[in-house]
This record gives structure tokens, C-alpha cells and sequence, in this order.
């Protein structure tokens, strides 16, 4: 918007342009259109991250229905220069300021806001209709998508593996309490308990954890060595021992009483896979799920681009190395933009020198012979003139 302030002060613009000018009454909605959707663009965004668990897009979630129901919202000022362009000019400013301005950052520029409610209160106006719309708007649609009463398909406080991932993610249960109790539905603690129990019993069959000989060696040397008990042991759990399933539910109870919040529920599981050897199969099992279907969607497109109408005979492998490479590029020790790049009748002349492939056809029809290479997959590395960069 700032932007745009600046732009119509040119005195080369068009005729056309000027035909779309934006009056001082439209930076007014704008501004409070900014603010209103600024949220949900900031959780659409960390919804496409390809590290998003399945709890972290619940919380996102929960997050966006709080917001848009606090009733008010920060709005940039109106016509207002930015104080800061840029990522150091930002850190810089910060740095100076010490939280004296009231700042927002948009568009990695950051200018001053104030804060405006939905309605108007005798200290301040309220927002403009456009942005009160767009709020009952977003109210209805984030209940009736993820926790609607109606549909247990739209309610993801009725879907099992939600509820499982939540659990086993620290802070989890707590999110699960009060995103029920605000929406009014009952508590599903219990519920995702169960999915955490049948996730456990499931990966018990899969990959059953056998203790190693030696290690049973070493219990029993550890057994031989006292004749202590523990001291909350009973007399009638002498002669019983655990299944893994009744660990997985007893190691569950201590980590829920224990873990109580973590940003970051991936590290958590990778620094205490030595206290919860169990459970930690379990939140893997869980937490592996994508949060949305944007990192696969990225890498249908990518696919796309690698695997066009003239690369149609590219092998699978060449296939998969190309978008690794792709998305990896990054991690490259040079820059990609040194690798030579072959134009249309360079390839072309390159593929007509190629000596063709010979393939005998043996007995009963099948194909002998080297297939492991085509000419059209040969050339087709990182210097196309599409560019996969």
C-alpha cells in the first residue's frame, strides 16, 4: 500500500493508470483489509512447509480462529513511508528502536501500525465494513472446514490421527483441551489415547523390538547382581512382567505429565529417543505424516518441468536425481549458473552423432539387449534452456 502511495506521485504515468487510482477513502479499507488478512496469509504460508507435522497444521489452525477472534487487529498507518526496507535495515532499526514504535513487518518492510477493533468503541473507529466481512467470513468457514459438529470427515477433532500426532507432540494434549472446550465438543483426550495405543500395538507387529542376546545377557548378569526390588513394586507384579504395549501406555502417562510445550516436535523425538525407545517408534510413526499436501503438490510440479514432451523416455532414476538435484541445488559446491548450456542445434547436432542403440529380440518376444540409456535422456542434465533453476 505505501508503495503504491509512492507510485502515484510519478508524473510519467499513463493515462490508464491514472483511470485506476486508488483515493484516500480506498487506502482507508485497504489498510484494514491488510490487517485482517495478514494472519491467514501467515498461516497459509507455514502450512506449506514441507516440515509441517499434522499437529503443527492443528495448531495453525487454532491460532487462526483465536486471532480472528480477538476483535481487533493491527493495520498498517495509512500513508506511511516504510522506516525499514530490507533484512538488515530491519535488524538495524530493532536494534535502535528497543520496542518503543509500535512496528509490523510486510512485504520485508516494516512500518508502523496501530491497533484497530472490529467495532467501534468510544475511544476509536472500527474497522470498515469490507474487513468486519471478511473476519464472519473466515469465522464461518475455519469452524466448518476443520471443526464442524455436523461432519466427522470436516472435524479434525474427530479424526484419529490428528488426535494421535497432537498427543504425542509436547503440549499437545493441552491444545487438545482447550481447542474442544472452545468450540464446544468434548474432551478427545481419551480418544486420541486409543489411536496412540492401536499406532503402538500396530508397529509391535511390524517391527517388533526383540531385546539383542547380549542384551538379555546383560539383564540377567544385572538380575543376578541384587536381590533389591523397586520400592512401588507390589507382590503380585514379582511374577508378571510388562508387554510392550502396557510400557507404551505407562511411558505415554510419564511423558504427558513431563513434556508440557516444545516448538519443535520433531527435535524433541530426535534428542530423547534414548528416554522413550518405544514411544518414540510410535511418534514417528505418527508424526511422519505431512501437515498438508503442498510439499507433494511442489513435487508433482518440479516432475513436471524434468519430464517434459521431448524427455519423455527419461529412465525413473534419471528421473529422481533431477528433482534432487532441484531442490538440493542449494547444497551445491559451485553455482549452477557456470554449468554450460547447450542450445537447440547444439543438442540437436549432438544427438545425431550419437551412435543408435542396437536391441535384439529374443524368443518369445521380449527385448535383449542394453535399454539403459536413451538418447533423449543422455543430454538432458542441468543445461536446458527451460531451466530448472
Amino acid at each position: 500500500m505505501p508503495r503504491l502511495v509512492e507510485f502515484w506521485k510519478l508524473d510519467d504515468l499513463t493515462a490508464a493508470q491514472r483511470e485506476r487510482r486508488l483515493w484516500r477513502s480506498d487506502w482507508e479499507a485497504i489498510r484494514h483489509l491488510i490487517g485482517v488478512l495478514q494472519p491467514a496469509f501467515e498461516a497459509c504460508v507455514a502450512m506449506q512447509s514441507t516440515s509441517l507435522t499434522v499437529s503443527d497444521a492443528l495448531g495453525l489452525v487454532c491460532r487462526l480462529r483465536r486471532t480472528m477472534r480477538l476483535g481487533v487487529f493491527p493495520c498498517p498507518k495509512p500513508h506511511e513511508k516504510p522506516l525499514a526496507v530490507g533484512r538488515e535495515a530491519i535488524l538495524l532499526f530493532l536494534g535502535l528502536d528497543k520496542k518503543r514504535t509500535n512496528v509490523m513487518e510486510l512485504d520485508n518492510r516494516m512500518y508502523e501500525h496501530e491497533i484497530v477493533p472490529l467495532e467501534a468503541t468510544r475511544d476509536a473507529d472500527g474497522s470498515r465494513d469490507e474487513a468486519a466481512t471478511i473476519v464472519k467470513i473466515l469465522h464461518d468457514e475455519i469452524d466448518a472446514r476443520f471443526f464442524s459438529a455436523e461432519s466427522d470427515i470436516k472435524n479434525w477433532l474427530a479424526n484419529d490421527a490428528v488426535l494421535a500426532a497432537t498427543l504425542v507432540t509436547p503440549g499437545g494434549a493441552a491444545m487438545l483441551r482447550k481447542a474442544a472446550a472452545r468450540v464446544g465438543q468434548e474432551n478427545p483426550i481419551e480418544r486420541a489415547r486409543g489411536a496412540v495405543l492401536a499406532t503402538a500395538a500396530h508397529v509391535e507387529q511390524v517391527n517388533p523390538s526383540a531385546p539383542s542376546r547380549e542384551g538379555l545377557l546383560h539383564e540377567e548378569r544385572q538380575m543376578c547382581r541384587t536381590t533389591l526390588v523397586g520400592w512401588d513394586l507390589d507382590e503380585s507384579d514379582v511374577a508378571d512382567s510388562d508387554t510392550p504395549l502396557d510400557t507404551v501406555t505407562r511411558v505415554l502417562d510419564t511423558f504427558l505429565t513431563t513434556h508440557t510445550a516444545s516448538d519443535d516436535a520433531l527435535g524433541f523425538w530426535r534428542s530423547h529417543e534414548a528416554d522413550f525407545p518405544l514411544l518414540h517408534l510410535v511418534a514417528c510413526a505418527l508424526l511422519c505424516v505431512y501437515g498438508s499436501s503442498a510439499a507433494s503438490e511442489r513435487d508433482f510440479s518440479v516432475a513436471g518441468m524434468v519430464l517434459r514432451k521431448d524427455r519423455s523416455r527419461m529412465l525413473p532414476d534419471h528421473v529422481e536425481m533431477h528433482c534432487l538435484l532441484r531442490f538440493n541445488v542449494h547444497l551445491l559446491p559451485a553455482d549452477p549458473s557456470t554449468v554450460p548450456v547447450l542450445s537447440e542445434a547444439e543438442r540437436s547436432r549432438a544427438r545425431a552423432g550419437m551412435s543408435r542403440i542396437l536391441v535384439d529380440t529374443a524368443v518369445g518376444g521380449e527385448a535383449s539387449g542394453n535399454l539403459t540409456a536413451s538418447d533423449s535422456d543422455t543430454f538432458s542434465g542441468l543445461t536446458d534452456e527451460e531451466g530448472l533453476w
